[in-house]
């Protein structure tokens, strides 16, 4: 982490949803080498991010920029924000217009890819900041990811998309793609939570799940099972080897996080 930059990110217009949305893509950030963190416009930031969809939003920023965009005027030298790179959110491509967008709905990936093409842009003297209170917070996320999951999953996609969520809930992921694999780690280290594919190269999901279940010191590790589809027949075989639960491929967020607090509550 010493490496670390962090750029301070403000929003215009952003509607209170979509930035609870940003704010937890924004921790994700963390694990990277450009971590962003989110401070009130009010304050000196190095990127806006602008709601382009809405008009009062745009009249703003214009507002700030000194100029009007509309036009092929640049912003006034010498204006609070003129140095300040904006990226516009809308649900439509304007990149014939600004040269940074990102379009609705958020993906994770996306949206901080383009924030590290701002930051490639921005001059080689520009100073990361981290303002007040932000530093604490940052501190106080990473002390926080004290709790483990493991991941065991043949498709690395999604183990990606496991991996991405449960950053975003402060917890520190391995990730295994075979049975082989997964024991090895296993048996070096405890884990809090356990995702566990059915469908795996040489020994089962089924498989695992057993041998996990016989060792006392691991059988009370919560086994969140994946499948592709979910029938009574494979719930039965799941329960017979002692999951938890089951989670059905591809796995939607808000289910996702429903069912990783319902056991995190019991750590």
């Amino acid at each position: 982490m010493s490496d670390r930059k962090v750029f301070a990110v403000a929003m215009l217009g952003i509607p209170e949803q979509e930035r609870s949305v940003l704010k937890n893509i924004f921790k994700l950030s963390l694990y990277r080498a450009c971590t962003y963190t989110l401070i009130s416009v009010k304050e000196l930031s190095q990127i806006l991010i602008v709601d382009a969809d809405d008009s009062e939003a745009v009249v703003e920023w214009q507002a700030l920029q000194g100029a009007d965009v509309s036009s092929s005027s640049s912003p006034r030298p010498g204006t609070a924000s003129s140095l300040v790179p904006a990226v516009m959110v809308t649900k439509e491509k304007l990149l014939d217009k600004f040269p940074y967008c990102i379009q609705r709905p958020f993906v994770a990936t996306r949206v901080l890819g383009m924030l590290d093409q701002v930051v490639a842009q921005m001059p080689s003297t520009a100073p990361e900041r981290v303002i007040g209170e932000q530093a604490s917070a940052l501190a106080e996320v990473e002390e926080q990811s004290t709790l483990t999951a493991l991941v065991v999953d043949d498709s690395s996609t999604i183990r990606k998309q496991i991996e991405l969520e449960l950053k975003l809930l402060h917890i520190q992921v391995d990730s295994a793609e075979s049975g082989e694999q997964a024991f090895e780690l296993l048996d070096r280290k405890k884990y809090d939570l356990i995702f566990l594919d059915v469908v795996l190269p040489g020994i089962d999901g089924y498989q695992i799940c057993k041998t996990i279940k016989k060792d006392k010191a691991k059988k009370k590790t919560p086994v969140i099972m994946l499948t592709s589809k979910s029938s009574p027949f494979d719930r039965i075989k799941g329960a017979l080897a002692g999951c938890d639960t089951y989670l059905t491929k591809p796995v939607k967020q808000t289910y996702f996080q429903k069912i990783v607090n319902k056991y995190l509550k019991s750590l």
